[in-house]
């Protein structure tokens, strides 16, 4: 059975969308502990110390809050 095509002339059917999708609550909030804590742990040892603490709290939080 051959399959029916839209003929080349009709546009195509426009997607069903809203707008763009937006970012869970969750991410807002593991964002803020993050900053909150890399800020403190720069303050305290410097910027090596607040990458470290910055990725080990977003792991951390992400895999809390799941």
């Amino acid at each position: 059975m051959p399959r029916v095509r839209r003929p080349y002339w009709q546009p195509r059917p426009a997607p069903q969308s809203s707008g763009p999708q937006r970012l869970p609550q969750r991410w807002a909030i593991i964002a803020m502990v993050t900053a909150a804590a890399a800020t403190v742990a720069h303050l305290a040892g410097g910027p090596i110390a607040a990458i470290t603490v910055g990725a080990a709290v977003l792991v951390a939080a992400h895999r809390v809050l799941d």
